[in-house]
């Protein structure tokens, strides 16, 4: 008869019979090394424990300011991605050098977040871990009031926020206070900040034994960005904050036993240990969209020379919020009928402009890994056939989200896998030919200046051996 335990190799039986190469997984909690409420900044040491994995991250707790004058009981995180969208820059340090350094990481994660995940996940996942929730529901021609005119609003039954007959949002879930302990504690993963790579490979921190190893987080310090004030006056800049005080690093660590700890250390003597990983950061540029109907023509460059380039992303934010739209700044506006295309080493990649709205999607979903934006086309973008040929509703229940989610990534991967080898080096720098034809004064505004913002990913090698550590493109 065959040993199920030996079998199966179900590990530790007892004291004689241990199992080999036992994994141990340690959770530690880490406070700020230093915290500045003038920069509105913490500084975390990160613990050079084992192996550092994708399920760290920072214990965050928003809040109405103690100073805020505003009296509301609505004010609340927006709805797009909650208290990810409070973090303005984050940036990983080994003895100085910078390994990640990702402004408004909340952009691409958005982008990625509705396209990984399906409406119902998405739904659970923000009310659970982000104090947020996205959810429309289309209204038939029998549902049709003086309110609700239109086929498509945001649904209220599943959201903290709900649209009333006077046409504001009375908020029940994620609400901020002045009193800290009425307000939740969120725990933003560090994959979702800039360090895209634990999603693929655990951080050998264990081998960075004697190395200055520090996590800068810096918050927004304008919280119109990323909160709002459903009734009455919006908020100003000052109205909300981060509490500083609470905050916490939070790491989760693969702790091996400390022979092979120490026996990987010692070969950092003779050989050199290298991790791949893929760097997302931040261009910043800005467009002025003409009038209504009247063509923009734009051309971006990008300084990306030798580096390995495997997508690119591209959002169309506005410069500032009005502190009671639900969504905040956390949005990536459609400027209306739209071309593009790319010149990568003096060759465009695409044989005539895209501007049909459906392939723009599609490069989108091919930027996701072949996963579509899982938003409505209303949200999508607002092109003229939109503008023109649809009925919609009026209120602030569709006017708030619509045309918000227009992501335009574009996917540089040639097919191999892996992190180096996966790209296009770029020899000279890259052409981003954009037109754009606004085709609405409101609800968004195309017209006038926007921020362009551009996240390329791009391959890096971090090299650790005993004498130092260095970074690669």
């Amino acid at each position: 008869m065959t040993d199920l335990n030996e079998y199966f190799s179900l590990g530790l039986t007892n004291e004689d019979d241990p199992i080999e190469n036992e994994i141990v997984m340690n959770t530690i909690r880490t406070p700020p090394n230093t915290k500045s409420s003038s920069f509105n900044r913490v500084i975390f040491e990160i613990p050079k424990v084992g192996l550092l994995t994708k399920d760290s991250g920072i214990m965050v707790q928003p809040r109405q300011a103690s100073a805020s004058t505003n009296t509301s009981s609505n004010i609340a995180l927006n709805i797009v991605n909650g208290v990810l969208g409070c973090v303005k820059r984050c940036s990983m340090t080994i003895d100085g050098k910078e390994l990640t350094n990702l402004e408004n990481p909340s952009y691409p994660e958005t982008n990625r977040l509705y396209a990984k995940n399906s409406p119902a996940r998405m739904l659970d996942f923000q009310n659970v871990a982000l104090g947020s929730a996205f959810s429309i529901v289309n209204l038939s021609q029998d549902f049709k009031t003086a309110t609700h005119s239109g086929v498509e609003i945001l649904n209220h039954t599943q959201l903290p926020v709900r649209n009333t007959a006077a046409d504001s949002f009375v908020c029940t879930g994620n609400v901020l206070s002045k009193t800290d302990s009425a307000n939740s504690k969120y725990m933003i993963p560090l994959h979702m900040l800039g360090l895209s790579f634990l999603r693929h490979e655990s951080l050998p921190v264990h081998l960075l034994k004697g190395r200055d190893v520090q996590l800068s987080i810096e918050f927004d310090s304008d919280c119109r960005n990323w909160a709002f004030n459903g009734t009455g006056t919006g908020l100003v800049a000052a109205d909300c904050d981060v509490n500083l005080d609470a905050c916490e690093l939070i790491t989760t660590h693969i702790q091996q036993n400390e022979e092979l700890e120490a026996m990987l250390f010692d070969e950092l003597k003779t050989n050199a240990r290298t991790y791949n990983l893929f760097e997302t950061y931040l261009i910043k540029q800005s467009l002025v969209n003409n009038a209504v109907g009247t063509a923009t023509n734009s051309l971006v460059r990008l300084n990306l020379q030798n580096r390995e380039l495997q997508k690119l992303l591209q959002v169309q934010a506005p410069l500032s919020a009005d502190g009671s739209n639900p969504v905040c700044n956390q949005v990536s506006e459609s400027l209306g009928d739209v071309s593009l295309n790319h010149r990568s080493n003096g060759v465009f990649i695409f044989d005539r402009r895209v501007s049909n709205n459906a392939q723009l999607y599609y490069l989108n979903s091919l930027y996701n890994s072949n996963d579509g934006l899982k938003v409505s086309n209303n949200s999508w973008s607002q092109t003229k056939l939109q503008a023109d040929g649809q009925l919609v509703s009026s209120t602030k229940g569709y006017t708030s989200y619509c045309g918000r989610f227009n992501y335009i990534g574009v996917s540089y991967r040639n097919g191999n896998r892996g992190v180096l080898g996966g790209g296009v080096v770029q020899k000279t720098p890259l052409e981003i030919h954009y037109d754009s034809t606004a085709r609405k004064a409101a609800n968004p505004n195309q017209v006038g200046e926007k921020d362009l913002l551009f996240y390329p990913s791009v391959s890096k090698v971090l090299v650790i051996s005993q004498n130092g550590v260095e970074m690669t493109f």
